[in-house]
Formats: C-alpha cells, structure tokens, sequence
C-alpha cells in the first residue's frame, strides 16, 4: 500500500536511505533560500512591502503594550505571521530579523524545504527513480519564481505547500480510496485558508473533484462499501460522509477566524468589509475592462506557469487519456484558481500581481509522480520525464524573463522599503524620543518598527486606538503622523476620522514637519 511516509516501506535499508535523502532535500533548499534571503534581506536591504507587513503583524503581538494575540491583525490570513512570532522576538536584540526580513525568509525557507521533501517522498513512493526525482525535483525548485517565493517572506510558498501536500494525498486516495488520505487533505486546506483566501476555491475544486470519482469511479476501488456498488443512494452516502471529513478542519478554521473578527471588533467580517480589506484596498487597483481584456490579462499573467500543465496535457493525449476523470479533475483545479483572479480581476477587487497567477505550477508539480505512475511502459516514461524536465526549463526561462520586466512583475520589482520611511523613525528617534505619537500602522509598519520607544507609539495595534483617534487629546497625544489621503492613504484611520487634517491641519493641530507623503502635527493642549 502507498504511503508518503517512507519509513513505511518493507525494506528498512531502503527506507533509511530514502529518508536520509529526503532530509538532505529539506536541508540543502532551507539554507539555500536562507541564503536567499539574508542576501536579499541584509545585504541588499530589499524586502517585499506585503512580506514586511506580515512580519510588522507579529511584531505589533510582542512589543505594542498591553501585549496580546489580537494586534496580530484581523484582515489578513494569520498563520504567517503567528509562525514568525518565535523569530520577531529575537528583534529585541537584534533589529535586522525584522527590518531585513529575516525572520519572514526562515518561515517560507521552511515551506519550500518542506514542499521540496514531500515531493521528494511522493515520487519515491510511486517508484519514480532516484534520478528522475531529483532531477525534476532540482529543475523545480531552482525555477527563479519559486526560489525567489521561498525566501521573499510572503504567503504563497506556505499555501503551495498545503497544496502540493494535498494533490499528493488526493492522488493517492483516487488509487485506495482510504478515508485517512481525506482526513490529510481535510488539515492541509483548513491550514491553507490560514494562509491565504484562495484555499476557498481551491478547496471547492478538490471537494467537486471528490465527489466526480465517488460518481465516475465508484465501483472496484478497494476503499469504497462492497455492498451496492452501483447505487446512487449509496455514492450519495459517501459523498456525504466524506465531505464532513474533508470540510470539517476548513469550516472550523473559518468559523474561528469569523468569531475571532467578531469577539475582538464586533463585525464577523471585518477581515472582509473594513476599510482595510481586500475590497476596500482594491478601488485603487488598475481597470481591467472587459471580460475579454480580462481574460487576455490573466492568460499572459500565467504564461509563466502553464508549461507544465501543457506538458501533461500532451502525455494524456499522446498516451489517449485526455478525457479520463482523474485529469478532467486537474483541470478543474487549474481552471478553478484562474477563474477565481478572473472574476476578482473583472468585479475590481484585484491588484492582477504576477503571483495570483502561479497556483498553476506548484498544482500540476505535485501531479507529476501521479502522472509518470501511470505510464506502465518503461520507454515512455523516459520520454515523459524528459518532456516533464523540458516544461519545467521552460517554465524557468519564462519565469525569469516576467520577474526581470518591471510591466510583468511591478510588485516583484518594488522591493526596496521607501527611504523616507527611515528618515521619518529617524527623525522621530533624534528629535522626538519620549513624545506621544499617534499613527495608523495600516501605511506606516516600516516606520514604527524602527522606532526606538516603541512604549510611546500608539497604533491601530494599541488598545482603545479608535476611542484615541476620536480624543488625542484626552489621551496625551503629543503628535500625530499621518500619510497623504489622496489614493490609498484615504483609508487611514486617522485621515478618516479628520478629512482635513492633512491638507489644512486643524485648530488643536499644527504641522511641524512636512515628509514625502506624510506629515507630523503637533496637538496643542
């Protein structure tokens, strides 16, 4: 019987071996994107302004007083930041593991050490050959968008995978059907919708798929009831029963975010309506139009990630297995993740980054073991393989050209933390040590971490900071720093709560210092 977990195998000897490798494996890619990382981080002072904001996040946990789990944040996915809480504590000793990414690089090198050993186990245990693993296996991991993801800080590398993790087990459970390979799946998209929203469709797309192989598949699979093979009434009972195993962690998991939101601000779904959601951050993303210009932006978007797939649609149809339900479920899934930015891309509720578009590649990387299982022809899968190989090379080539062009990939080529973000922390480190500053956190994270007195800084991280916005000067507020309210900044609760603060100040409030997009009044008491 098939298993992920190599220390199953029969052969002890073989199976020590496979497992020493599969160590190496996650060691080799962990220090390599830590490398990655630190040189990126420290050395080049680049970080992602999304990746910042997840490690801000955490450290808002452990040094914003009184200290709580709440200043974690309520809008975005929580699991990425709460990972890095061992690492941001360091912080206190040593600022770089925040200010340089450090600690966001140890988490995602992590994931993708992890994805690349489970791969690594996948393709051993469908007897794929040592070779031909690690030589698809190096090809993927070394593609420049998913080492630059493995070491950049930012969520896609923990949701890739938690997919790769449940590809693998859903391909395993299409061949035995043994509810434990459900209950795998089940954790792996409930961890993550931790990560990222996507889960949602993602998991709608595995549960359909589900649901097309107890239909399609039912009768013969060694993991199904013996008895009324062929009755509806029967497939309609373990739909069921399989779906309460596979959506239970999800639901969970949903239903804890929702009550989380509720318990701490009073709205259920504040993480999806505040002003600092998704779709309130979205107004400014760029219009895409028509569903048909729509739909040529999310193509060109995935070229970069398609090669692949490609390749296995080939095999299929060389080999006359393109309308088998095991692939029209792959399809599913793919056309799912693309179909999901598609509308968000046409109802104005995205920002079409490079990365929204790459679900394809780690998806059908995970079917690859899947896939060379079941060409039984030895002569074949070695031309499998190679084309396999060749898509993956492919899609490196392509990868690379799209992170080099600024059009293609603008947010991959926004790394640097703005300079004026510094010479404000500065400004307030030399000029104004012990004043009371009040700031929304929402645009000014890179501020506040390179603040020395952070026990002086209140922040939308800072209990009662609403009923401090409504009062500075019941409160002791000394000075105020806002951003510039035209675009985004307008969402700033500060700018809110005082529309014309910025542009004309206001009688308790004079500007004393004016910064590029963003300006510090003093209150007057």
């Amino acid at each position: 019987m098939k298993e992920l977990d190599i220390n199953s195998s029969t052969d002890s000897e073989n199976s020590k071996s496979e497992s020493k490798i599969s160590i190496a494996v996650f060691l080799l890619i962990f220090l390599l994107e830590m490398a990655g990382g630190i040189y990126y981080g420290y050395f080049q002072d680049t970080v992602l302004n999304d990746a910042f904001s997840r490690t801000a996040n955490a450290y808002y946990v452990l040094f914003i007083k009184p200290l709580r789990f709440a200043s974690i944040g309520l809008v975005w996915n929580p699991l990425p930041s709460m990972l890095q809480l061992p690492f941001v504590w360091i912080a206190r000793y040593w600022k770089p593991m925040v200010l340089n990414g450090i600690s966001a690089s140890i988490v995602t090198s992590a994931f993708a050490a992890l994805s690349c050993s489970l791969l690594y186990k996948t393709f051993r245990n469908y007897h794929i050959s040592r070779f031909k693993s690690l030589t698809l296996l190096t090809f993927y991991g070394m593609n420049p968008f998913i080492f630059f993801y493995g070491f950049n800080g930012m969520s896609e590398m923990l949701i890739f995978c938690m997919m790769i993790y449940s590809i693998s087990y859903l391909n395993l459970w299409f061949q035995e059907s043994l509810p434990n390979y459900i209950m795998k799946i089940g954790f792996a998209l409930a961890i993550a919708f931790l990560c990222r929203y996507e889960a949602i469709p993602y998991a709608a797309a595995v549960g359909l798929g589900i649901v097309l192989i107890i239909l399609f598949r039912y009768k013969g699979n060694p993991g199904f009831p013996n008895s009324n093979q062929n009755s509806l009434k029967e497939k309609y009972y373990y739909i069921e029963g399989t779906g309460i195993i596979l959506y239970t962690p999800l639901l969970y998991a949903i239903f804890v975010w929702i009550m989380f939101n509720w318990i701490i601000t009073g709205n259920p779904l504040y993480f999806l309506n505040s002003a600092y959601s998704n779709p309130s951050q979205s107004q400014y993303a760029a219009f895409i139009g028509t569903p048909l210009k729509a739909l040529l932006y999310v193509f060109t978007k995935s070229i970069p990630f398609i090669p692949v797939f490609v390749a296995i649609v080939i095999l299929r149809a060389m080999s006359r297995r393109l309308l088998k339900i095991d692939f029209l479920i792959l399809l599913l899934i793919v056309l799912t993740m693309l179909f999901f930015h598609f509308l968000m891309l046409l109802g104005g509720n995205s920002y079409g980054w490079l990365r929204f578009f790459s679900y394809v590649l780690p998806i059908s990387m995970a079917w690859i073991p899947y896939e060379l299982s079941e060409i039984k022809d030895h002569s074949s899968q070695n031309l499998a393989f190679l084309l396999l190989a060749f898509s993956l090379l492919v899609s490196s080539y392509l990868t690379s050209y799209y992170l080099s062009n600024p059009q293609l990939a603008p947010e991959e080529n926004n790394l640097t933390i703005s300079s004026e973000s510094h010479q404000i922390s500065d400004y307030i480190n030399d000029n104004l040590p012990d004043e009371r500053i009040l700031t929304d956190s929402f645009l000014t994270g890179s501020i506040i971490l390179n603040i020395n007195n952070i026990d002086n800084i209140v922040t939308s991280a800072s209990l009662g900071f609403y009923d401090i916005v409504a009062n500075p000067l019941k409160y002791g507020v000394t000075y105020i720093l806002v951003p510039d309210p035209s675009g985004i900044g307008h969402l700033d609760a500060i700018n809110r709560e005082y529309p014309a603060l910025y542009a004309h100040g206001l009688d308790w409030c004079v500007k004393v210092k004016d910064f590029d997009g963003f300006r510090l009044f003093k209150v007057i008491y």
